[in-house]
């Protein structure tokens, strides 16, 4: 049980809403913060220099195991569940980020990539809005500006578009501000870039869809930064932080320009449990609705943006603007087709008939913007609500792909409110689409109901050698299904052989949420024999050996060796003889790199090394 000291308030829960991610102060030790600083600093070949050395991937945790003491934190715990909820389980891809020493750049600060939004498990998934997925980020050095930290785009979780068509992230960043952020340019409509720095013990945890990128590092020491990912697995039926204020107001610390009050008032509900969605304390009869039927085309487009809030507050009162607010979704400036979508949910069962025409536009619409227009029309129906489970069941028979797909992702972003839907996303979990498969099989496990059902389908996917992707979506699905998922022990123990490492990872997961005698016995006997995460079927990324002649004579020891020894230099700047020297003495970092996955510490010698990537040659591994 979390102490409600460690919770998030009602303030920090509504910052988290609006900007998209919260700052937490850890008490742990500094003594700790340089341990795990050193031994990442050893895997990655010391941080006095800029080469990019081995990666451990998602090997970090096991590699320097003083990570948990981060993750399990009461601070870190609390504000996991204040945002997730309780049962949230810690995802597969744990992943380290070094920012290594570079040129400084003259004249101020730069961002070393584009902004982009991590992706979700297919391209085509649409962003959850809801907190159904979160970032953590823990660096463990103090990390002032000048190291490059992470930095992200307040507010930008809810928009699909992260920067204008064709413009390069990858610029001079204006002087810092006063408030710690920076100024984007004016292409990026005046919006702020907020920097995940701070001292010893900072924990940031972010919404998965929040775009971000990462700033130049001025200093000669590489910057750490160690990223988790955590999922949600239930649906909440009440506030899940220190939550004492009943209705949704603004938090004090706002970032984002723009007002989207309507949609932030239904997150908020959500995360309450609330039946309705959009209860607020605003009054309906401020102005008459056709005041802001009216300013929806006006030419400035924040006016056009407080209009469909307006409207949206006056819920069933705007139904007669429902066509002015379809025709937002269109909206040249996509804040404005976000404030339309919920306005249009607002509104409610009358406004599911237009959302499910503006979704069902066709192929033409969606290849013209697919990042709008059907998205947010698939999100609206979602907020509706069990109004919206008829028509968009149906819209699952549609020949069109991305609109099954769509529907589907909306039925699951319902939750519980689309049980009646169950039925008719099991008939489409042999769609020839993979992405209708995928969302179908993710929403049955939001939904969770019928039980008797979902789970035996679930199984038969599971156990489906011929679509093993889905698999992945119905281990994930049984995590969120829990103790309920007793009748998928077989399954699921079979699974954790399963040549995916993520399928492994989250059968492993269920077990451990099912918890019964069977499925821990399954769970400890897995766990006793298994081996660290593997990358690319357990073969490090080593050597990408280019083969001039293709018909060399393989038996021909001495030609292979030379080849595999002129592609290391090239590749790593330094003779393979002196690498073979130091694997002698014992350095962790280069056998990490030069060993196989699985092998991680075996003694190498100049005979053994020789022999590994001769055997990599002849296998015709050219790329290994």
């Amino acid at each position: 049980m979390i102490d409600t000291q460690h919770l998030l308030a009602d303030e920090q829960m509504r910052g988290f809403i609006v900007n998209g991610f919260v700052k937490v102060q850890t008490d742990l030790p500094a003594e700790l913060h340089q341990r795990i600083f050193d031994k990442t600093d050893a895997i990655f070949g010391r941080s006095t220099t800029s080469e990019r050395r081995y990666n451990p991937l998602n090997n970090i945790l096991p590699m320097v195991h003083e990570l948990q003491d981060i993750l399990e934190a009461p601070q870190v715990q609390g504000a996991l569940t204040s945002i997730l909820g309780n049962g949230f389980v810690l995802h597969p891809h744990r992943h380290c980020h070094p920012n290594f020493p570079g040129t400084p750049l003259e004249g101020g600060h730069g961002l070393t990539m584009p902004l982009h939004k991590d992706g979700h498990a297919t391209g085509k998934r649409p962003r959850h809005r809801l907190p159904r997925w979160a970032i953590l980020f823990y660096f463990p050095q103090e990390c002032p500006i000048e190291l490059g930290p992470t930095c992200l785009i307040p507010g930008n979780q809810y928009l699909r578009r992260v920067t204008p068509e064709g413009v390069d992230t990858r610029h001079m960043i204006p002087e810092q501000q006063n408030d710690g952020t920076f100024l984007l340019p004016d292409t990026f409509t005046n919006r702020t870039l907020a920097t995940l720095q701070g001292g010893l013990g900072v924990v940031w945890i972010m919404h998965f869809d929040i775009a971000h990128s990462v700033f130049f590092n001025h200093q000669d020491l590489a910057r750490y930064g160690m990223k988790f990912v955590y999922m949600r697995t239930e649906e909440p039926t009440q506030p899940s932080w220190y939550n004492t204020d009943d209705l949704w107001q603004r938090p004090e610390t706002n970032l984002v320009s723009d007002d989207h009050e309507i949609m932030w008032t239904y997150i908020w509900n959500w995360l309450s449990g609330k039946s309705d969605l959009f209860q607020s304390n605003r009054s309906n009869a401020e102005i008459e609705v056709k005041y802001w039927i009216n300013q929806l085309s006006a030419d400035d487009p924040a006016q056009r943006l407080q209009a469909a809030n307006e409207l949206g507050f006056r819920r069933q009162e705007a139904n007669v603007a429902i066509p002015a607010l379809v025709d937002c979704l269109r909206d040249d400036y996509e804040p404005v087709c976000l404030n339309a979508t919920y306005a249009l949910s607002a509104i409610g069962a009358e406004a599911v008939d237009p959302l499910i025409k503006r979704l069902e536009d066709g192929k033409a619409a969606y290849q013209e913007e697919p990042i709008l227009h059907i998205s947010h029309a698939a999100h609206g129906l979602a907020a509706v609500g069990e109004a919206a489970v008829p028509a968009l069941s149906q819209a699952l028979t549609h020949p069109e792909e991305h609109i099954q797909a769509q529907a589907a992702y909306a039925l699951g972003e319902m939750g519980w409110r689309a049980a009646i839907g169950g039925a008719a996303l099991q008939h489409v979990l042999t769609d020839e689409a993979e992405p209708v498969r995928q969302h179908a099989v993710s929403a049955l496990g939001i939904i969770k109901q019928p039980l008797s059902k979902i789970v035996p389908t679930l199984i038969q996917i599971l156990e489906n050698e011929q679509d093993p992707a889905l698999a992945l979506f119905s281990a994930q699905a049984l995590v969120r299904i829990g103790a309920d998922a007793e009748a998928a022990i077989p399954a699921l123990t079979a699974a954790l052989k399963s040549s995916s490492p993520y399928t492994r990872a989250f059968s492993a997961e269920a077990l451990s949420r099912i918890g019964t005698t069977e499925a821990l016995k399954a769970l400890v006997s897995f766990l006793r024999t298994s081996r660290w995460f593997n990358y690319q079927g357990g073969k490090i990324k080593v050597l990408e050996i280019p083969i001039e002649e293709p018909d060399f004579d393989l038996s021909d020891a001495e030609t292979a060796k030379s080849i595999v020894a002129t592609a290391f230099e090239n590749q790593y700047r330094r003779p393979l003889t002196e690498v073979v020297h130091i694997l002698q003495d014992k350095d962790d970092r280069l056998r990490f790199l030069l060993a196989d996955g699985n092998e991680t510490f075996a003694e190498l010698d100049n005979g053994h090394l020789q022999y590994y990537y001769l055997r990599r040659v002849s296998e015709g591994a050219y790329r290994v």
